[in-house]
């Protein structure tokens, strides 16, 4: 468990090489726009993730349909939030931001910890179908948006993300929890947990109190990104503050003095 297969060693280093020169070069070219023009390399990933969804949902209807299929998985998330962050402006915009950096933030560190839980072995067989295909590219997206949406500096902290990041996992949950018992479909581990620990909680408690947990799991988890995400920019802003020419003249002063 938690171990890299030999195609996943050889395929995923080189894939996230190609994704951080692409993301260099992306913010290096449009490090002097303004937020629009930044913007538009993620509009282009959403839209693609968008059409990739689409033609997902056409052969699956196509082949028999599964619930399954149903896009109210964690990955499914970027569907919606990656368009918002990208296309909208004002506080749906800044909604979409924070939840689409809490969401990337937790899918690189699971991504990379066991790629295997997250698309399979689908980095044996990238172009065995369309399904291996559709998983390994659009979950590398994922991570192209991470990296050229936190190098374009589209998102600076404010004391209102803990509450957009709040209000996103109630909203996830509204929806998927109902919808997960109704088509008895276990989306994002609701209805029973591939984690033992997490499992035998629920068997030994209740399906409610699993839920709540899963609720106070879920908040806890994003609003702790926001909060390192605020301990980083007040680093920089610190250093920035110290570093302004201004000072750098007084440190030069005192030192000849």
């Amino acid at each position: 468990m938690f171990t890299w297969t030999k195609e996943e060693k050889l395929v995923l280093p080189i894939a996230l090489a190609v994704i951080v020169v692409i993301s260099i070069i992306t913010c290096f070219l449009t490090r002097k726009q303004n937020e629009t023009i930044r913007k538009i390399p993620l509009m282009i990933i959403s839209a693609t993730m968008l059409i990739l969804e689409v033609a997902k949902q056409v052969i699956n209807i196509q082949s028999g349909y599964s619930y399954w299929a149903i896009p109210l998985h964690f990955c499914s998330l970027f569907l919606y939030f990656f368009p918002l962050a990208s296309f909208f402006k004002g506080r749906v915009g800044d909604f979409g931001k924070v939840m689409s950096l809490v969401c990337s933030t937790y899918f690189m560190v699971l991504f990379y910890f066991n790629p295997s839980s997250v698309i399979g072995n689908s980095s044996a067989n990238i172009f065995q179908s369309f399904g291996t295909f559709h998983t390994w590219f659009y979950h590398h997206l994922v991570i192209l948006f991470f990296f050229i949406f936190v190098g374009s500096k589209l998102y600076k902290p404010k004391k209102v993300d803990f509450l957009y990041a709040t209000l996103g996992i109630l909203l996830y949950g509204t929806i998927a929890v109902p919808v997960a018992h109704v088509l008895d479909t276990n989306f994002c581990n609701l209805l029973h947990s591939n984690i033992p620990f997490m499992e035998t909680l629920r068997i030994n408690t209740s399906q409610a109190f699993y839920t709540f947990i899963m609720f106070v799991v879920g908040i806890g988890g994003v609003n702790i990104v926001i909060l390192i995400a605020h301990l980083i920019q007040y680093i920089i802003d610190k250093h920035k503050a110290v570093n302004t020419p201004f000072n750098k003249i007084m440190r030069i002063l005192k030192t000849d003095i």
